[in-house]
């Protein structure tokens, strides 16, 4: 079967990538392992309305659950403090993922599902592609397969990944009230190491998970023991590996660009991924009907999903305390991220000598924060 363009993953990134090189003109081939677009769900389900709008999208009934106004930080000490103002939604994550396939095939991609890639190796200048059951032959390949990505390393583009693992209880919200009706709240500890517990509303449920470089379950196990959360009275259980720290030698090359979570672009401060995803695959896609997919790798990396201070604040987390987190909490309480001045950090720090340096530590990070607030969910 020869197409102009195979894209595998159905996914938000490939949904997306499908999307644009259709409609750039392409024929083009959207495959994917699953029987059902969308399942199984493996997200916290959040998205900002900026990360929709920015990428031509509409919020839809359809898929959103919920309209939430932000997301707070809480440490150890249960101060909390803003982590972003902008607006944004809870999802069925299965739905939304679907709307996107279904945006690709109104458009002109053929979607194929049950269709685990399970070879991929060059020739004659073109990307020959294998499942079980068919052959695509491909002049360019997106590789939209998630973490555990199979299309980066076939192509030789992968260096190194590095995932932390999550867990995930969606319950009924009159069995677990949020503590915020209409915020996320992320709960930062050492013991997550890198990744932290949340509790997201979702409309009529709520979902209460743990992830970090640490064995998730256990962690939501003990997370939900001291806030008082019962699992047995849990309605479905999530879980799932999230990208962490990825190194790649090129992003595109040989026809073949890797976008969303198979290109490790997830914000490693918060996880989140489906705005670096949708962004990723637009722009593959784009790039692909315009015949200049490895353009692609110098866009990505000059972007701001892979900002270097990202993954330097989130290394610098994983080595605070409970003592710099609650510091953290005490120095942001009542104050704007933006409106953080040295002075007000001395001052705080003033009363533990020890946490003078994270005083200026923090202020260093506020770009990483920036740049998650708009770009990290």
């Amino acid at each position: 079967m020869d197409v102009d363009l195979a894209v595998v993953g159905a996914g938000p990134a490939g949904s997306m990538a499908a999307f644009a090189a259709a409609r750039g003109g392409l024929e083009v081939a959207l495959v994917d392992k699953k029987r059902a677009v969308g399942e199984p769900v493996q997200c916290a389900e959040g998205v900002s309305r900026f990360a929709l709008e920015s990428n031509g999208l509409r919020p839809d009934p359809g898929f959103v659950r919920q309209e939430v106004r932000g997301a707070k930080g809480v440490v150890p000490n249960g101060k909390r403090f803003d982590i972003t103002r902008l607006p944004g939604y809870a999802v069925d994550r299965a739905r939304f993922d679907e709307s996107l396939a279904d945006r690709a095939v109104r458009e002109g991609a053929t979607l194929f599902l049950g269709e685990p890639i399970r070879a991929m190796r060059r020739d004659s200048g073109r990307w020959d592609l294998r499942s079980n059951r068919r052959t695509w032959s491909a002049g360019m390949v997106i590789g939209a397969d998630g973490p555990t990505t199979q299309v980066a390393q076939w192509a030789g583009l992968l260096r190194a990944a590095d995932c932390v693992r999550a867990y995930e209880w969606r319950f009924d919200a009159s069995e677990v009230p949020p503590p915020e009706e209409d915020l996320f709240l992320l709960y930062f500890s050492p013991r997550y190491d890198g990744g932290y517990a949340w509790i997201f509303p979702r409309g009529s449920e709520v979902n209460v998970g743990a992830g970090g470089h640490i064995d998730a379950h256990a962690a939501l196990v003990a997370f939900c023991r001291e806030n008082g959360i019962d699992p047995a009275r849990r309605l479905q259980s999530i879980a799932g590996q999230i990208p962490y720290h990825f190194v790649f030698d090129r992003y595109a090359a040989n026809g073949v660009a890797i976008v969303g979570d198979a290109a490790g672009v997830t914000n490693p401060l918060n996880g989140g991924g489906i705005h670096a995803a949708l962004w990723s695959g637009r722009v593959a896609g784009e790039l692909a009907a315009e015949g200049r997919l490895s353009d692609y790798d110098g866009i990505v990396r000059a972007s701001p999903f892979l900002d270097p201070s990202l993954y330097a604040m989130i290394e610098a987390v994983r080595r605070w305390d409970d003592d710099v987190l609650n510091f953290v909490g005490d120095v942001l309480d009542g104050v704007d991220w933006k409106d953080l001045t040295l002075l007000a950090g001395i001052r705080k720090a003033l009363w533990r000598p020890r946490l003078l340096a994270h005083g200026r530590e923090l202020l260093r990070m506020r770009r990483a924060v920036a740049l998650t607030e708009i770009y990290g969910w």
